[in-house]
């Protein structure tokens, strides 16, 4: 009989489903994979290398080091990294970096699958330096998972060749100065002012010395310097332990005697090089001289390559100054990697040296040799200049020193030439600035004829007292007696001083900017522009002159002695002798001022012209032809005529000259500034010349302007080779 559909339920909930196995495999297997896919992964490795290389870019080296293994850290310790990657950037002259990460590769397993716990992830690098530019390199970060599932970092295997793949543990990165020749001077002629010999360069370096009360007292002794000073050398802020530095130059023939007694000296070394000579001797103030650069001055001359220490053409100091970066060209770079030991790995990149240029002067040193020995010992310049160019054919400057003894920088050398109270590195020709006395007589005869105060022929008086202003500013000639009437020519000849007070009344009584503003256009009161060479402005005194130096509103009035002091080149009238032989050459080629030329080429090593500097004109004389030709007839006779100032010296000589003494006052007591400029020939002009014998003492009876004259005549026979 039939259950009923009670009975039928109860036996269907009492009896076990029928599941299908097959059904229950797939969903378990599905399950897995499912869940297994929502669980966190390990991280790629890319953006670890991507923080470490950005953070190398800040120059951020702790947070690099922070991304390395422990055993990393424990095998390279702070001070091989933070420390280091610093000193190496550096030596690299680093500016900047660029790093660039690319995508991580796994080495592979036993098995051949990829290791999910290394990888590999390759850098670009490009080092933008300083010394030798950009240097692009491609390195690689090796990097390791530590920890487990959620907790598991990448971190970075570091060794030496993350930075470069050759700079394995024990290396070093090294910028090596590749050297640099100095280019030389050189007179027109192709004389060799200032050259090259062979020399050694005794040095320390401090991470060798051993012993260093030992080191201290045996150089001492060997260089002739003290102890404190060689250690002043190689305790400077540059200096590293694996330096050389360099602490005296020695030339080739006294080293010889030196290398035994410098051999036993633990961290001393000896560099062959080769140091700066002056064989003539000559021009010392112009050339200048070399000394050791400063950490200032070689950070200012960073470009060229120059460290603290190299020897430089220092601020003030002639033309190895102004020329330095021409002369001293720039040195090369070499960055590699090399041994502990300095054997060379491998060569990163490298900037070639550039010699320094030539310099070509306008010198000609047989009238520079005679220019000096004119001077001989006494106080003074002497400038010559072609009339027709402007070029520089003499500038000489006395006391002088000795060139030669200053080519190692010795500090000692040049201290005891400042300290002199002779001061033999005054440059007196550009620097010296001196009241003209009757010299400037031919600017007042220029400025009397344009502006119509004095025709050629009109004659006036040369009492030996002149009251032209009244008793107040009455002034007297240097003659004892009154001389009567005369011309403008025999007033030049015999350089009545009343004469010229009165061409000084006129000018200023029609206007009295007259004389000033003439004297300004013969190239007085300014600097003449000469290129290279350090120079004093001088003054010509005028109204707004006055105005401008002085404070006190009675200083500020120009009275009429100011005026007539300035006709006969006295007062505040100061002139430097470049200056002087400027307006001398102006007077002889009918009013053309130049712009003075002592550099006249720059040239590479091999002769190749690389830059001239041609003539070049400053302007014009407020005068014309006529009235120059007048002037210079005028100087012919101060020479020649028998009343003539100078006439002793040149009536005879076989050269016509022309020319205008002066004796000024000095401020030292007892003393004169004995002046005298002039040309050659007088027919011909091919040189003008100015002369000044500071604070002279006068021979009993002559003026101080004749022995100006006769120093002048001894550079005139060299010109000519006539006596």
């Amino acid at each position: 009989m039939g259950r009923s559909p009670v009975a039928r339920i109860r036996a269907a909930r009492a009896r076990p489903l029928g599941i299908n196995r097959g059904l229950v495999a797939a969903v378990t297997i599905l399950c897995a994979t499912v869940l297994g896919a929502c669980e966190p992964g390990p991280p790629p490795p890319e953006p670890i290398a991507r923080q470490y290389a950005s953070a190398w870019q800040k120059s951020d080296y702790q947070a690099m080091w922070d991304l390395l293994t422990d055993d990393a850290k424990a095998q390279v310790t702070p001070a091989g990294f933070v420390e280091r990657l610093p000193r190496i950037a550096e030596e690299m002259t680093l500016r900047s970096l660029e790093a660039k990460p690319g995508v991580a590769t796994h080495p592979a397993l036993p098995n051949g699958s990829p290791d999910p716990r290394k990888a590999s992830v390759p850098l670009d690098l490009i080092f933008h330096t300083e010394r030798v530019g950009d240097v692009a390199r491609p390195t690689a970060l090796q990097l390791v998972m530590v920890g487990e599932k959620d907790k598991a970092v990448w971190r970075i295997a570091w060794t030496p060749e993350a930075i470069l793949p050759h700079l394995t543990t024990g290396r070093l990165v090294r910028m090596t100065r590749l050297p640099t020749s100095r280019g030389r001077i050189i007179a027109r002629d192709g004389t060799e002012l200032a050259t090259f010999i062979e020399a050694g360069v005794v040095g320390v370096i401090t991470g060798q010395i051993r012993s260093e009360a030992g080191l201290l007292s045996s150089l001492s002794a060997a260089l002739a310097m003290t102890p404190d000073q060689i250690k002043a050398k190689y305790t400077q802020s540059w200096v590293k332990p694996d330096l050389f530095v360099p602490i005296k130059t020695v030339p080739a023939t006294q080293l010889d005697a030196l290398r035994a007694r410098l051999a036993v000296i633990e961290g001393v070394q000896v560099q062959a090089t080769r140091v700066r000579s002056y064989p003539s001797g000559l021009a010392a103030q112009t050339l200048g001289y070399l000394a050791e650069a400063s950490e200032a001055e070689a950070k200012a001359k960073t470009a060229r390559g120059v460290e603290a220490g190299d020897l430089i053409g220092k601020k003030d100091t002639g033309l190895e100054a102004t020329l330095d970066d021409e002369l001293g060209g720039s040195y090369g770079f070499r960055l590699g990697i090399v041994e502990s030991d300095e054997r060379p790995v491998e060569t990163l990149a490298e900037t070639a040296p550039v010699p320094g240029r030539d310099v070509v002067l306008s010198l000609d040193p047989k009238l520079q040799r005679a220019a000096e020995n004119a001077l001989g010992d006494q106080k003074g310049a002497i400038v010559a200049e072609d009339p027709w160019s402007g070029e520089i054919l003499a500038i000489a400057s006395r006391p002088t020193f000795d060139l030669n003894a200053l080519v190692s920088g010795d500090a000692a050398a040049i201290a005891r030439y400042t300290s002199d109270p002779k001061r033999p590195f005054f440059n007196r020709a550009t620097f010296g600035q001196y009241p003209t006395g009757s010299s400037f007589k031919p600017i007042t005869s220029a400025a009397a004829l344009r502006n119509g105060v004095y025709k050629w022929g009109d004659r006036i008086d040369c009492p030996q007292r002149w009251t032209g202003y009244g008793e107040q500013w009455a002034q007297v000639n240097h003659e004892p007696v009154a001389l009567g009437l005369m011309d403008l020519r025999t007033a030049l000849a015999r350089s009545c001083n009343t004469f010229f007070y009165e061409l000084g009344k006129r000018l200023n009584d029609r206007d009295p900017n007259l004389l000033p503003n003439t004297a300004k256009s013969f190239g007085l009161g300014k600097a003449t522009d000469i290129d290279f060479v350090l120079e004093a402005e001088g003054i010509v005194p005028s109204p707004e002159w006055k105005q401008q130096y002085f404070s006190r509103p009675a200083d500020q009035v120009w009275n009429p002695g100011d005026a007539t002091n300035l006709a006969i080149g006295q007062g505040y009238l100061l002139a430097t002798p470049l200056q002087m032989a400027n307006y001398a050459a102006t007077l002889a080629n009918d009013g053309i001022v130049w712009k003075p030329r002592l550099v006249i080429e720059l040239r590479d090593r091999d002769g190749t012209s690389v830059k001239t500097y041609p003539k070049t004109q400053a302007g014009s004389a407020l005068s014309i032809p006529t009235d120059l030709s007048l002037i210079r007839d005028g100087m012919h006779a101060v020479t020649t005529d028998l009343d003539g100032t100078v006439s002793s010296v040149f009536r005879t000589y076989s050269t016509s000259t022309a020319g205008k003494s002066g004796t000024a006052e000095s401020p030292a007591a007892g003393k004169v500034d004995a002046w005298f400029i002039g040309f050659a020939s007088f027919e011909a002009p091919s040189i003008a010349i100015a002369a000044v014998l500071d604070e002279y003492t006068e021979r009993p009876g002559v003026f101080g302007s004749v022995d100006s004259a006769i120093a002048v005549k001894a550079v005139l026979t060299a010109k000519f080779a006539t006596p």
